[in-house]
């Protein structure tokens, strides 16, 4: 157990120390749809100890066993850069978003269900290292996710495992941000495509026809911080299931 302590030492480190992002995931999302007509919308807000962010998501069943999904993901970062004499001299911020969307195929059991979805989404990352100095970067992914829900009148656990194919087909430079961010975003350029999965899931307590829930998202890419990737999202969520809305004002 001892070797883990330093490993986990050095994530925080590293989660705490990398200010500027050039991709940070957003949740796995795991819809609970069973049938023909089920829908759920949510929104979900995360952090870890430098960003903020949104993720809101859409899905629906217009066929048996099969479904789209609708995903848009908003991370935010600001904070100050000192001087050598440990006063404050400029603002520096990271901002971005993407939206994609996903069509796949759920097969229910007697508690839940498994499903496949294929995706695909762009967006933009956008780096301000203070005095106008910016990096703009557009950033496109592709993605395969199978999932597993649990259900049961006051419970739900979902689980996906993402694949993910993420580039970065283009930007703009500002040559007048630091060299060691250069040399990044030129890992960045040299390395794309990225092929990588990330682990993901949620549990919550439902209440008809709104569940609360915890997210957890881990990307598993070593060593992120090479390209300036957020490796982890934790989040709380709130979804709405249509079915069990439109079944109560029926009544």
């Amino acid at each position: 157990m001892r070797p883990s302590i330093p490993l986990f030492a050095a994530f925080l480190f590293f989660a705490i120390g990398c200010r500027h992002y050039h991709y940070s995931p957003n949740f796995v999302h795991t819809p609970y749809i069973e049938k023909k007509g089920d829908g759920v919308v949510a929104a979900t807000f995360g952090a870890n100890p430098v960003t903020l962010n949104g993720d809101f998501h859409a899905s629906y069943s217009p066929i048996k066993h099969g479904a789209v999904m609708l995903n848009y993901f908003r991370t935010r970062s600001s904070f100050e850069e000192p001087n050598f004499l440990g006063q404050p001299v400029y603002q520096e911020s990271t901002e971005g978003y993407f939206l994609e969307a996903a069509a796949g195929g759920y097969w229910p059991f007697e508690f839940g269900t498994v499903a496949m979805y294929v995706g695909w989404g762009q967006g933009q990352m956008r780096n301000d290292y203070g005095i106008a100095r910016i990096s703009d970067l557009r950033l496109q992914r592709f993605f395969v996710q199978p999932t597993l829900t649990y259900k049961n009148d006051w419970f739900r656990l979902g689980l996906g495992l993402r694949l993910v194919q993420l580039s970065f087909p283009s930007g703009t430079i500002d040559y007048r941000i630091e060299p060691e961010d250069i040399e990044v975003i030129k890992r960045l350029e040299k390395d794309s495509p990225f092929w990588f999965p990330e682990l993901g899931g949620n549990l919550g307590l439902h209440f008809k026809p709104v569940t609360i829930s915890a997210h957890l998202v881990l990307a598993a890419l070593r060593p992120s911080t090479d390209y300036g990737f957020d490796g982890i999202n934790i989040g709380l969520g709130i979804s709405l299931e249509l079915q069990e809305l439109f079944k109560k004002r029926e009544k």
